[in-house]
């Protein structure tokens, strides 16, 4: 290679998100040698939370539901209608069962170990992830967790650090039960990964820093998903956006304030989201969300390359994009 197309080269490559952010295909791909897939799985059992209080202000369980996962179809038929339309757009990829609706560690320990043996039972999965809430983890959730040998990852939903934030988003909890159910599952050996919402209404830019620096400073936390605050129809958060009362951020806010974010978190944490998935326009009641989820994140990308920011610069574990891509190493300042 010639040293004006080499130069050209490393010019292309310092501006992908992958050489400034820890993403979660980069992980991936280390860690298993080839591009993994998380095929969206159901366990059937409505969260309590909902059912019992009403659920989150943000919710509208239809906005999570893949239509295979709809009409209550065994683990097993969910996978045989999923992954073959993921192989098809794919190619040879590999598969993670992902419990992603509902609070997918609500029910007995004998239904979950059957749910989650269905799925590992598949011969196309190679591991599993299950989403829940911090007051449905148990030790004896964890010890069934624990007894899979399998890639495994617990994800909370940590949100915020802020209870006032809590209390607004009616999540019936408080930060420091999850702080809880983070330390039991790090101490048992579980990966842990975090859901945050960005842009709570009554929370500043300094405000959810902190709770990046919280991220930052648990030894325990290894993934963390961050979500743009979205109005659902049918949620009580619609009912006060429509009424006028709430501030919320367009997708230039978030972009910006997402990207300022990420010096302040540690480098070595892997970014397993950016936006809020499966945005349908024909669901949302309130807020302008032009364009798709692909132009945001190039639109994320130049905005973190045009400031230089690298993830974890301002804290102990700069990101290192060296380590993952080794012809590339020492590229980015």
């Amino acid at each position: 290679m010639t040293l004006i197309s080499t130069f050209h080269f490393v010019h292309i490559m310092e501006q992908r998100l992958e050489y400034r952010i820890f993403t979660y295909s980069t992980y991936l791909k280390n860690k298993f040698g080839k591009r993994v897939f998380r095929v969206g799985l159901s366990t059937g059992i409505p969260c309590p939370h909902r059912t019992m209080t009403g659920g989150c202000i943000f919710c509208n369980a239809e906005t999570f539901t893949g239509e295979y996962q709809a009409f209550g179809n065994s683990v097993r038929v969910q996978l045989d209608e999923a992954i073959p339309r993921i192989k098809d757009s794919c190619g040879d990829v590999a598969l993670m069962a992902y419990f992603q609706d509902e609070t997918s560690t609500a029910g007995s320990i004998d239904l979950l170990e059957k749910k989650f043996k269905q799925a590992l039972s598949h011969p196309e999965i190679i591991g599993i992830i299950v989403s829940t809430r911090p007051d449905y983890i148990s030790q004896a959730v964890i010890e069934l967790l624990n007894s899979f040998n399998v890639p495994l990852t617990i994800e909370i939903g940590l949100q915020s650090i802020h209870n006032r934030s809590l209390e607004f988003l009616r999540r019936n909890h408080t930060f420091e039960e999850v702080d809880k159910a983070i330390e039991l599952c790090g101490r048992a050996g579980l990966n842990v990964g975090v859901h945050l919402i960005i842009g709570i209404p009554g929370e500043t830019f300094e405000n959810m820093r902190q709770t990046i620096k919280y991220i930052t400073s648990n030894q325990y936390i290894k993934q963390v998903k961050f979500h743009n605050l979205v109005v659902y129809r049918n949620t009580e958060l619609a009912k006060l956006a429509l009424d006028g009362n709430l501030d919320l951020l367009t997708i230039p806010n978030y972009i910006e304030i997402l990207a300022n974010l990420l010096p302040d978190l540690r480098g070595d944490v892997v970014v397993s989201r950016l936006f809020t998935s499966n945005i349908r326009h024909s669901q949302i009641a309130l807020g302008e969300f032009p364009g798709n989820k692909t132009k945001w994140m190039n639109n994320l990308r130049k905005y973190i390359y045009k400031n230089g920011i690298i993830q974890g610069s301002e804290t102990a574990v700069k990101y290192d994009a060296g380590k993952y891509f080794k012809s590339t190493s020492g590229i980015i300042s």
